[in-house]
């Protein structure tokens, strides 16, 4: 038995597990975005994930537990003694007798706890696995069909029981690697196809609205809230609190949730300048004072393009409802003298 222990196995493997890594990640933006927040505003800064790893059993065990009340399609109820609330008492007469106190019911007995072999919970824990890391729904969203799905858990078989796949690493690596970037611009043009068709009725619609001003670049805002102070200007720094949704309302970041306003470059951001912000958000806070409160409906040219961001499609367009709080002179960068 060779193993991951064979010449060429490694370099592939990692090679391999990183780009499934971001097949996976684009793949989770299809549904719910399981979770994730965009950067908002700056198109560049991630955010980061802390794997809790010593809470990941317990994770699993409810996991399973909330997944059998789910399947049951019944509410759960929690009796807790001492705690439950009893069901209440009809009125007594006031000049009735009390009623003497009912016998003690003796309690039912427990009923015997169901003992699992060994194999059915290894089974649960893999099933259990795949429902939390999305798997099977990035893998549906990638229209793998059940053929392809077969043959992966072949594979993870022989990776989890040290063996080798039949071909040669470096070979299989060039195809393997055509193969998923055919499915993944398949993915993404289906996605931009989408947005562009949500973009397209959302815009239609907020025609209606009389109060959204249409600017040449494209960009739509609605004053919510008129400032006291002068409105933003470039090379500023601005600070705000806002709420980022897509078209369809979901939120894709917000910093009235987090508690805490954020600072941004008044500069669009370019692949000079990536840490700017996104070209619709400078545009919009010229137009509202310090103060002021406002609407920013951003189409995709200035937002995120087709590329797209962590949490936000390819092609989508963005909302953001936006408080104005301050604006000051950003900072001056002081040259460093070059080293003799």
């Amino acid at each position: 038995m060779r193993g991951l222990t064979s010449p060429g196995w490694p370099a592939v493997a990692r090679k391999f597990a990183a780009n499934g890594i971001d097949f996976c990640r684009v793949a989770g933006q299809f549904r719910a975005f399981y979770g994730t927040k965009s950067p908002g505003p700056f198109p560049n800064r991630a955010t980061s994930i802390e794997m809790k790893l010593t809470s990941r059993l317990t994770g699993l065990l409810v996991s399973l537990s909330l997944f059998t009340a789910a399947s049951a399609e019944e509410t759960v109820k929690f009796n807790v003694p001492g705690v439950s609330t009893p069901a209440s008492a009809p009125a007594t007469p006031a000049k009735s007798a009390p009623a003497p106190a009912p016998a003690a019911t003796p309690a039912a007995p427990a009923a015997p706890a169901v003992k699992f072999t060994e194999a059915q919970l290894m089974e649960a824990y893999g099933y259990i696995f795949v429902l939390q890391t999305r798997i099977g729904a990035q893998l549906e969203a990638m229209e793998f069909t059940p053929a392809n799905k077969e043959a992966m858990v072949r594979g993870i078989s022989l990776a989890l029981n040290g063996k080798d796949l039949a071909y040669d690493p470096q070979q299989i690596q060039t195809q393997l690697q055509a193969y998923l970037e055919l499915k993944q611009e398949a993915f993404l043009t289906k996605l931009r196809m989408k947005s562009l068709t949500d973009n397209a009725a959302f815009f239609t619609k907020l025609k209606e609205n009389k109060n959204v001003i249409e600017l040449p670049s494209g960009l739509r805002y609605e004053v919510l809230k008129p400032g006291t102070g002068p409105a933003p200007k470039l090379t500023q720094m601005v600070k705000i609190h806002y709420t980022g949704t897509l078209v369809g309302g979901q939120v894709f970041d917000s910093s009235v949730e987090r508690g805490q306003p954020i600072e941004l470059p008044m500069s669009a951001a370019t692949q000079e300048n990536p840490q700017g912000t996104i070209p619709g958000m400078v545009e919009g806070l010229q137009k509202i004072g310090v103060g002021g409160k406002a609407k920013f409906y951003i189409p995709p040219s200035l937002a995120y393009g087709d590329s797209g961001n962590q949490g936000i499609p390819p092609g989508a367009a963005l909302i953001f409802e936006v408080e104005v709080l301050e604006a000051k002179d950003a900072p001056k960068v002081t040259a460093t003298p070059a080293a003799k």
